[in-house]
């Protein structure tokens, strides 16, 4: 089952490995510059031709639920949200904005609305997102949304979690 969810200023839908519309593709190329992806795994990287955008998008939801973020006003690709559901309800997240998109206040608007919205889903108990040790901006986000450090790995990526509450 697909879902999507909208904020003030953000429209996020789910997007699936079948979605080969040349637009599509090239908002994948115009967000995945080497800036946003530094700190991301191999496949993230040299995201630069409609192929490359196909392989990263295939391998990205074969390995979990992608979602697109589009500004409201425009419909203009911003960024992605990662979700990817393991077992007893924890689910992991990660999300990219493109750089022309870094302190707007998206971020949080997008993760915030996100936590909002999966509230309700009984079947999704925590939240944990993997930060760069550098990345200060994304790990305030996480501490201001509620989410606590839980682990740092040897690499230097930092984990926190989000507990939803069981009522």
């Amino acid at each position: 089952m697909s879902f999507s969810y909208q904020t003030s200023r953000l429209q996020i839908s789910e997007i699936l490995s079948s979605n080969q519309e040349p637009d599509f593709l090239a908002s994948i190329m115009e967000v995945l510059t080497p800036k946003v992806v530094a700190n991301l795994p191999p496949y993230f990287q040299n995201v630069d031709s409609i192929s490359s955008a196909q392989e990263w998008l295939q391998k990205t939801t074969s390995d979990g639920r992608l979602f697109i973020v589009n500004l409201k006003s425009d419909y203009k690709t911003i960024g992605f949200v990662f979700l990817s559901t393991g077992n007893n309800g924890v689910t992991h997240i990660g999300y990219l904005l493109g750089e022309l998109n870094w302190g707007k206040g998206y971020a949080t608007e997008l993760i915030q609305g996100l936590i909002q919205f999966i509230e309700s889903e009984a079947q999704i108990t925590r939240l944990i997102a993997g930060v760069a040790k550098d990345n200060i901006a994304s790990i305030t986000l996480l501490n201001k949304l509620g989410f606590t450090h839980s682990s740092i790995e040897a690499n230097g990526t930092m984990f926190f979690e989000y507990l939803f509450s069981q009522t």
